[in-house]
């Protein structure tokens, strides 16, 4: 693995910010599991809720409320109608696809679904009930929006575990997700406002978290078993380093490939629940046919009692992988009928039996493809919530000791990772590898698609493919020889090539095809392989409009006033980037005019002396006249000499449309122009309108426009429940303010009732009353309605407490108030004349001033006081003595922090000193006084603290 072609190698990152935070989310079919990765924090896996390190990823709608989690789980055996589970076998397929049918007619779930032809895609049906709690006027829910649900929710945990709103994130996917599956989980993260970094493979995201701490001396291979909920996966990775650095200081950098894949689908844990719930459906059915004597139905047709039958088949398989048997018991599973059975391990390996055969065709694919035997790997990891069947790690057992020559030498089942959290974490660290917030250990890793990718091009492509047989389909079968372009008529005009093989890198340079053509086209990219792809895969992976050719070439012509023009060259470039996503990134159109100009003159024969000047000439100079003639022939290479990777040699040879044009060199513009003329070449390109189109197809990749509504449902559900919540807390305010009240007239009636009349406290007393009626009846009310009335609830008691507290207070603070003012005034008039004498005269009775003004005002509000009754509201509050009290104590504090004048000495006087120290204004003349502090930085004296 060179070097040259590492992937990730990590670059220094700027200084990360708290916004920079990012995510992994092993999104799986039964649980999703959130690592986060913060500036200077290690990874660590995100809690939810109820602090668990996995969530189920369900969402129910019950009562106007969406769930999610183990609440969303536990609503599935009770209404099983309005939860969703196992989301992201929705995503990008159709309803004949073998995991709908599975999930319709084997896991018995009772979701139903549909097609949209108008999206191309699947839906799911959504009760009326449901959708009326959010406004109604729908009828399905397109599966991006149920799994964008769960993204939020994914976001919302992460904000309450690490405190900052995350955006960027990494998600895994299976290794069978094909890219219409991968494009419309990208379609439900925009949903969800996330912004995706990158998709990684679940396997490679644990291979590389597996790699992060390890360093290897020589190449080892490594298998990687990850048992699934829905399909069992297998990679092969060799790991290996190579050397980075200059010839100062080197380093060694750990990087790893994917050398092959393989998966089952169907041979996952959940699939042995199934097996399992139907030996207990069976079961049931004899019980309940005997206890109604023949008229008994079958359990498998009703949806909560399968629900709860599911629910008890996974339970009783987790507790099957430590104990032999388990007793299975399911109180009222149906018809008032308590459902006792007891299952052991050999029942559950006889029911499965089915599923268990597929789980090592995973293995023996993956070493085929990798080119490799047990004999050549260097060890065993397992992962994922299957391998916990000890009937698996007994079949992996057996066959890794089958394959191995060397008996001495086993391979073990390695347990290095956490099997359920390091797919999250290798996707978070992937994460910190493509953002630029972070600086991490560089690690390199290459990762390959599984399936080949063409492109097909056409005039009118729905004609072709009808020529070819099978409708739009057909035009994947072969179909009408190539011809030349010589041959070809503008309406049977096509080509089609391999852009990327099977086992293309992602991530790797663009490829680019160039044809000759002078019409608009249909560019189709397709699946190469298609007897290798998952089943029920559509073949069309993208379809695009590509116009602006038919313009360039007339406008071409118009221009063209020397002779023919060559026909357009058209160059399409091809992205395979790291998701797995392959795109037209760029379309140009382009065309190479040549003209004749006057050739410049001979050259005059040199002098003698010029001869003897140009024989001196510096070597500089005739640098500067090679590279400036290399120029020249850079300039009038055609476009063609683009730094981007080629496409398949055989596919631009067939046709001869991808060799670059010749350049004219100078003996053939002196051969191919009029006397006295050159030839001169001059490229002209225009970049094509490149437009997304689903013409003739049925199924196609979620375009923005397709799940517009769906950012408008998801908008009116949050704000929806934004209010419901609001109102709860409202409703639930309210409910305690007058719980609070009421308790409070009673326990606090020796303190309430001096300062309150009786009609008072009824009134308080019968406001609770009607307001705890009220609420009965007030579930539609909005949030303000609810605030308001608990606002002005609360203000009638407010208005007797606060009398309260004001009548408890006030003696004390004036007591106080009095204290400072005296302290102040005998400061001013009896201790600073003596042990301040260098403060101002004036400032002291400016200081007395305050003083008694302060306490002139406190004389009047006493006065007006005692006119009143503690039930009626008081002439002045202890609040107001302290802002009163403030101008007195500030000028009391600047003055005590006015420091003593310092007497400066003159360094430099003479005799004459002793004569101006008569001078009583000498001092004077040599003292400076400094600067006052300020009012905020004087200081008051410990006494004077006391008594404020």
């Amino acid at each position: 693995m060179q070097r040259s072609v590492v992937a990730l190698l990590l670059a220094a990152a700027t200084a990360p910010l708290a916004s920079s935070n990012v995510i992994g989310i092993d999104f799986g079919t039964e649980f999703m599991k959130v690592a986060l990765v913060q500036p200077g924090s290690p990874l660590e896996i995100v809690t939810n809720t109820v602090s668990k390190r996995k969530s189920e990823t369900v969402v129910a709608f019950v009562r106007g409320e969406r769930l999610f989690a183990s609440d969303a789980y536990g609503s599935l055996s009770r209404k099983p109608e309005q939860s969703y589970a196992r989301l992201t076998e929705y995503l990008g397929r159709s309803e004949t696809h073998p995991s709908i049918e599975t999930l319709r007619t084997k896991s018995y779930f009772p979701t139903t679904t549909r097609f949209n032809e108008s999206r191309g895609a699947l839906a799911i049906a959504a009760p009326k009930s449901t959708t009326e709690d959010y406004g109604g006027g729908w009828d399905e829910w397109q599966p991006e929006e149920l799994v964008a649900m769960v993204l939020t929710y994914a976001k919302d945990i992460t904000r309450a575990y690490g405190g900052n709103v995350v955006r960027d994130c990494v998600i895994t996917v299976p290794m069978s997700a094909t890219q219409i599956e991968r494009e419309a989980l990208l379609a439900a993260a925009e949903l969800a406002d996330l912004r995706v970094l990158s998709l990684i493979e679940a396997n490679t995201a644990a291979a590389l978290q597996f790699g992060l701490d390890r360093k290897f001396d020589e190449p080892r291979k490594v298998l990687f078993y990850n048992a699934g909920s829905e399909s069992i996966q297998a990679s092969v990775v060799e790991y290996s380093t190579f050397v980075e650095g200059t010839k100062v200081k080197n380093k060694t950098i750990g990087q790893f490939e994917v050398l092959g894949k393989g998966w089952a689908r169907g041979a996952g844990g959940f699939h042995v629940d199934l097996a399992l719930a139907e030996t207990i459906a069976d079961a049931f059915n004899e019980q309940w046919k005997k206890k109604k004597k023949g008229k008994a139905g079958d359990v498998r047709t009703l949806a909560r009692p399968m629900a709860k039958i599911r629910a008890s088949a996974k339970k009783t398989k987790e507790v099957l992988s430590a104990n032999e048997k388990i007793p299975v018991n399911i109180p009222s599973l149906h018809d008032d009928i308590d459902f006792h059975m007891m299952v052991t391990r050999k029942d559950l390996e006889a029911a499965a039996a089915d599923v268990l055969a597929k789980a090592m065709q995973p293995v023996q694919d993956a070493l085929a493809k990798a080119n490799a035997t047990v004999d050549d790997l260097h060890g065993v990891e397992i992962i994922g919530g299957g391998v916990r069947v000890p009937k698996i790690q007994e079949m992996l057992r057996d066959f890794f000791a089958a394959g191995r020559t060397n008996k001495s030498d086993p391979l073990e089942l390695g347990l290095h990772l956490n099997g359920d959290e390091a797919p999250a974490l290798g996707a978070a660290f992937h994460g910190a590898n493509v953002s630029t917030s972070f600086r991490v250990r560089k690690v390199g890793m290459l990762d390959y698609a599984q399936h080949a990718l063409g492109v097909r091009m056409t005039n009118d492509l729905y004609a072709e493919s009808v020529r070819e047989g099978g409708g739009l389909m057909g035009f994947f079968k072969g179909g009408t020889k190539k011809k030349d372009d010589g041959d070809e008529s503008p309406e049977d005009w096509h080509k089609r090539a391999t852009l990327f093989k099977a086992g293309a890198r992602l991530g790797a340079k663009p490829r680019t095809i160039a044809f000759h053509h002078d019409a608009d086209i249909v560019c189709e990219l397709a699946y190469d392989d298609v007897d290798k792809l998952p089943p029920g895969t559509p073949k069309t992976v993208a379809l695009y409009n590509i116009s602006g050719i038919a313009a360039f070439a007339a406008d071409m012509a118009k221009q063209n006033t020397t002779g023919q023009l060559p026909r357009p060259k058209v160059q399409l470039s091809f992205t395979l980037d790291a998701s797995g996503i392959a795109s037209l990134s760029k379309a140009e159109v382009s065309v190479v005019e040549e003209y004749e100009v006057d050739a410049p003159p001979p050259k005059a024969e040199p002098k003698a002396e010029d001869n003897a000047t140009a024989e001196n000439a510096t070597e500089a100079n005739a640098t500067d006249d090679a590279e400036a003639a290399e120029a020249a022939k850079d300039d009038d290479k055609p476009a063609e000499a683009a730094a981007e990777a080629p496409t398949e040699a055989a596919a631009d040879a067939a046709t001869g449309e991808a060799a670059p044009e010749a350049n004219a060199s100078d003996a053939a513009n002196a051969t191919g122009a009029a006397p006295g003329k050159v030839l001169k070449k001059k490229t002209h390109k225009r970049t094509l309108t490149v437009t997304p189109s689903t013409a003739g197809l049925r199924q196609w990749a979620p375009r923005r426009s397709d799940v517009a509504d769906a950012f408008d449902r998801l908008a009116a559900i949050a704000a929806a429940e934004k209010e419901r919540r609001a109102r709860e807390g409202a409703k639930n305010d309210l409910e305690a303010a007058i719980y609070r009240v009421r308790n409070a007239l009673d326990d606090r009636a020796k303190e309430i009732e001096p300062v309150s009349t009786k009609k008072q406290r009824e009134e308080i007393s019968s406001t609770s009353r009607e307001l705890e009626d009220w609420l009965y009846e007030a579930d539609a009310e909005p949030a303000a309605t609810f605030n308001d009335k608990r606002t002005a609830f609360e203000a009638l008691w407010n208005a007797v407490v606060g009398r309260a507290e004001e009548l408890a207070a006030r003696p004390k603070a004036i007591e106080k108030f009095r204290k400072a003012l005296a302290l102040a005034k005998k400061n001013a008039t009896e201790v600073w004349p003596d042990e301040r004498p260098w403060l101002e005269q004036e400032d002291l009775d400016a200081l007395v001033k305050k003083a008694d003004d302060a306490g002139a005002w406190l004389d009047d509000q006493e006065k007006a006081q005692k006119k009143l009754k503690n039930h009626d509201e008081p002439a002045f509050r202890v609040a107001e003595l302290n802002a009163k009290l403030k101008p007195t104590v500030v000028l009391a504090a600047r003055l005590n922090a006015k420091k003593k004048p310092v007497v400066v000495e003159d360094v430099n006087a003479t005799n004459a000193t002793d004569v101006n120290a008569t001078d009583g204004n000498a001092t004077d003349a040599n003292a400076t006084e400094p600067e006052p502090e300020s009012e905020e930085d004087a200081k008051v004296t410990e006494e004077m603290k006391d008594e404020l």
